[in-house]
């Protein structure tokens, strides 16, 4: 049964490999082969204290195996499942061997494998026997990892489809984001930390931690403490049996939650005040319900400000409270970003607009409100916060101008990108419980981070003539330019949006009844995304241009401007504040330069893309 399952794996990852996803599974083996090299390269360096380098070692692993855990959120159940066997007559002990035996068979094992071979490294140089005694160490952590992944794979398949799992599935999807895009500051630490290691209570926790007992039985073999090698090993294996327990139990009949969500009774759903009596205002109520029950909604409106408060928390980490004002900014951005798709994720449900000629504003008007409703409060909320926690008041009329300006223009925007570059995607009925099953919206996020920033830049070019000019009444202009570009933007924006509704309802509601798979069948092409009809060598321009304006645009340029600013500077890897003292500002300003063209290259391929999908 193991080889058999092992086989069907071998043939899905054959297909993998040659099919339409092959793109992605060979950038996704090279990146983690670069990380993998990375965590090997750690076990090499030198330190005064042999411990930092298993602390090390067992902080990357931790990562490694958290990734394990983490990753059925972004990608879904594997694709061989327990509940596809459930008519064969199979034992379910037998069936879990195989299951697990399949889940090594995956590129993510063999770069995981490789970047657990640090233990080996690790090994070789504190001697013979601490080598003998990481290869059985690495071969557990792996297992371990495999195990955890399946389990989790489990809950958050029972968990996703309600609402307590979307918040669970929302903090996670966040909490990756963060460190996919900050993650780069732990490195500007790693130099200290080899010099003087860890914190001893930080150092108990990665030690305590089951991802660090491989290296913390490698450590100890090398001082012959035989006890500690033991334990830590035996302590592995114990845990591998247990899970292997867990996981065998929970291959049973599933019993999972109802894929839909229970709404309020009958009188709480009644309508309720004058506001709901009008068109806008039913489909301003119906959209706040839609938030409060669907659990994609809810991940859209939980991801902005659990974001926002970790990417502040990452840089307070090393006593810098330049972004904590922000956090509220952030939050309209990334809620603009989140909703980038909001037409599509209602499925088919245009129709009941379209069956009601002359209802396009009140549509349009209705989920503007909506959405203003419900990220204003956390935005203004984080704003005053972050404010008073950082007590930098140079950076309070920047903080409000901007978080006004974005709640404005994110408003303005959700409506005309959700309708100009509709992404199908499945119904709510049908929809699965990871995001990678879920329509590929990643083209319209990133179109949406761009232009929702675009309508910020008049109101803080005017708080930066201020700053440059010293002008206080200047300065703080910005804030009531900032709501009234909101304004401007909401009104207009929202305008043009109804207009293109109108004028292509019926064009976007076929797009929705064909669907992601029909599509793909009809198009001809390898697949519904933008981007994958794209020649190769614009993919990697496009790719390469994001990332370009991804580092000038943010670490280079805009956590520069705030640490001058505040006052607060510290050098890190931030080019600009390298260089002396009156070439520092022309060099953020090139950094914002290279960041807005590197965008607006990479916002033109997507375009062109878009319209070729919509022509084909």
């Amino acid at each position: 049964m193991a080889l058999a399952l092992i086989q069907m794996k071998f043939a899905v990852l054959r297909r993998d490999l040659s099919g339409p996803r092959a793109t992605w599974v060979f950038s996704g083996a090279v990146a983690g082969l670069v990380m993998a090299a990375s965590t090997i390269a750690m076990a090499t360096v030198d330190a005064p204290d042999p411990g930092t380098i298993r602390d090390l070692l067992a902080v990357l692993f931790a990562l490694w195996t958290l990734g394990w855990m983490l990753g059925p959120v972004a990608t879904g159940q594997p694709v061989l499942r327990a509940e596809q066997f459930a008519l064969q007559p199979i034992p379910r002990r037998r069936l879990a061997l195989g299951l697990l035996g399949a889940g090594f068979v995956a590129v993510t094992a063999v770069v995981s494998l490789v970047a657990f071979a640090a233990l080996l490294v690790f090994g070789l140089r504190l001697g013979t026997v601490p080598a003998l005694v990481s290869i059985p160490a690495l071969l557990l952590q792996l297992t371990l990892a495999v195990l955890l992944s399946r389990l989790m794979g489990r809950l958050f398949g029972a968990l996703a489809r309600s609402r307590v799992g979307a918040v669970l599935g929302a903090v996670l999807t966040a909490a990756m984001i963060v460190v996919a895009s900050s993650g780069w500051i732990v490195f500007s630490a790693l130099d200290a930390v080899l010099r003087t290691g860890f914190s001893p209570a930080f150092s108990t926790v990665v030690r305590a931690l089951p991802s660090g007992w491989g290296a913390v039985a490698v450590e100890a073999s090398a001082r012959q403490d035989w006890l500690m090698t033991g334990l830590a090993l035996a302590g592995l294996v114990l845990l591998l049996v247990v899970l292997w327990v867990a996981w065998n139990r929970s291959l049973g009949p599933a019993r999972w939650s109802r894929p839909t969500v229970r709404g309020s009774s009958a009188d709480r759903a009644a309508p309720r005040g004058r506001a709901s009596l009008s068109p806008t205002g039913a489909v301003y109520t119906k959209e706040l319900r839609t938030y409060a029950r669907d659990p994609q909604r809810l991940q859209s409106l939980i991801v902005p400000p659990v974001f926002a408060v970790l990417s502040a928390m990452v840089p307070l980490a090393f006593g810098s409270t330049v972004f904590l004002p922000f956090m509220g900014a952030l939050t309209a951005l990334m809620g603009a970003a989140t909703c980038a798709n909001l037409y599509g994720q209602d499925g088919t449900a245009l129709w009941l607009t379209l069956q009601t000629p002359g209802s396009e504003r009140a549509e349009v008007r209705g989920r503007q409100l909506a959405w203003i409703v419900v990220f204003t409060p956390p935005s203004l909320l984080l704003t005053a916060a972050g404010i008073a926690v950082a007590g930098q008041p140079d950076l309070n009329p920047w903080a409000l101008t901007a978080t006004f300006a974005l709640l404005g223009g994110g408003a303005g925007m959700v409506s005309l990108v959700g309708i100009d570059q509709l992404t199908p995607g499945p119904d709510p009925r049908a929809a699965k419980n990871a995001a990678a099953d879920h329509s590929d919206v990643a083209g319209q996020a990133f179109s949406m981070l761009f232009l929702a920033l675009t309508t910020a830049v008049p109101a803080l070019c005017v708080t930066l003539a201020g700053h440059l000019l010293h002008n206080p009444s200047l300065l703080w202009a910005g804030v009531p330019v900032g709501v009234v570009t909101g304004w401007v933007a909401y009104v207009m924006l929202g305008q043009a949006a109804h207009r293109n509704l109108r004028k292509r309802g019926p064009e976007l509601l076929s797009l929705m009844r064909s669907g992601k798979q029909q599509q793909q069948a009809t198009s001809g092409q390898a697949g519904v995304s933008f981007i994958k009809i794209l020649p190769a060598h614009r993919q990697r321009l496009l790719w390469v241009s994001f990332l370009a304006g991804c580092i000038a645009l943010f670490p280079q340029a805009l956590v520069p401007t705030m640490m001058k600013l505040s006052d607060h500077v510290e050098p890190l890897w931030f080019l600009a504040l390298h260089m002396r003292p009156e070439w520092q500002w022309p060099t953020v300003f090139l950094m914002y330069a290279i960041g807005v063209l590197a965008f607006a290259v990479a916002a033109r391929i997507a375009f062109t893309g878009m319209k070729a999908v919509r022509a084909a």
